[in-house]
């Protein structure tokens, strides 16, 4: 079984190595379903490891209900929107939800694969950086059932990589700017533009781009000086 499982994680994408962002499907105390964009990455054997800010609405969903749903996409249109949510200029994306499979879950329609889970574990750690001070809760959860509906699931283009390290980046120069910290909001900045500069390089004419200059232009009033 626990061979089984490591193979399927495998295939699908999902590493001890690397963390893989991918969309977690929760269902809120009051049966909503929830989706946010998280990092995860597997244990060995039937488990992954996923790492949750616990001021977020997903921690509290997860913790709540025991359960989730790995959504495996390779879109970063529908990665994107997810992961800046918070930001209401950016737009708000429709998601079609299925109905749960074997866990307490909503399963994310039109993905490449479901990776539904049941937690184990939390452990609530408190991490301090160049932003800030806050905690992070390492969610250790038992694989209970993969569905892989694509069976070719590929790596990111380079260019949809940048993409989303100028998600994440935006996301840390909000929370910057929020606590006062401007020159790390300057410095995560001039990060963002090097890998809009990268991506103009290689895919000049590409959506992946377009989506950049959106991610760039959050800030067009934060950084004019």
């Amino acid at each position: 079984m626990k061979m089984q499982v490591m193979s399927s994680l495998t295939k699908i994408g999902l590493t001890k190595q690397s963390p893989a962002e991918i969309v977690l499907t929760t269902f809120s105390p009051d049966k909503k379903p929830h989706a946010s964009v998280v990092g995860v990455r597997t244990m060995g054997g039937s488990r992954v490891l996923l790492r949750i800010f616990t001021n977020t609405r997903t921690f509290r969903n997860i913790v709540q209900s025991r359960a989730a749903v790995i959504n495996i996409v390779r879109d970063v249109n529908l990665l994107v929107p997810l992961a800046l949510k918070r930001f209401s200029r950016f737009g708000k994306i429709a998601l079609e939800f299925q109905k749960p499979g074997t866990v307490n879950a909503p399963r994310l329609a039109n993905t490449d694969a479901h990776v539904e889970i049941e937690v184990e574990k939390v452990e609530r750690t408190k991490i301090s950086d160049e932003i800030g001070s806050s905690e992070v809760a390492h969610i250790t959860a038992r694989v209970k059932n993969i569905e892989a509906m694509n069976p070719t699931i590929h790596p990111f283009k380079r260019s949809e990589f940048f993409v989303i390290e100028s998600a994440i980046l935006a996301t840390r120069i909000k929370e910057a700017l929020k606590n006062g910290r401007d020159e790390v909001a300057k410095r995560k900045f001039l990060e963002l533009s090097d890998y809009v500069e990268k991506c103009r390089r290689i895919a000049p004419h590409s959506g992946d781009l377009n989506l950049m200059i959106k991610i760039k232009n959050l800030f067009k009033n934060e950084m004019r000086h």
